[in-house]
């Protein structure tokens, strides 16, 4: 089965803004990390540059926090297929990393977990992308 992500995740709890993008969901985290996820159905599929993922970021007021990241993520049959993601961590910039390269996706999904703090072992067993977190089916 196919499992597709795109959006963000703040390590602190934000309050949803109220008015979100068509099909957005907000989600409080408690594991791996204390914070707020937002699923944005949008973005799936796609690389959107740095500029529209700050400008999203501040739109729904998740720049606040010092540790953010945006993440497009694909998974089939259990195996990370691709991953993109960008984000701040203590207000300093990474990214943009992209990769499909199945030797070397893994790593750099994990690698972008690591800026939230997330150990290997939490990224590759993530309670957010389990079947059913975002209310999809």
């Amino acid at each position: 089965m196919t499992y597709r992500f795109a959006g963000f995740f703040v390590a602190q709890r934000i309050e949803c803004p109220g008015s979100l993008p068509e099909g957005a969901a907000w989600r409080e985290i408690s594991k791996p990390f204390t914070g707020t996820g937002v699923r944005l159905p949008e973005f799936l599929g796609r690389s959107p540059s740095a500029e529209e993922v700050s400008a999203t970021a501040k739109g729904l007021g998740l720049s606040r926090s010092d540790a953010w990241l945006y993440l497009t993520y694909d998974c089939w049959g259990g195996q990370i297929d691709f991953v993109y993601g960008l984000g701040s961590k203590n207000r300093i910039p990474f990214g943009p990393v992209e990769e499909d390269t199945q030797e070397r996706v893994i790593d750099a999904y994990c690698a972008l977990m690591q800026q939230l703090d997330v150990s290997r072992l939490d990224a590759l067993n993530f309670e957010p992308f389990k079947r059913g977190f975002w209310g999809e089916m």
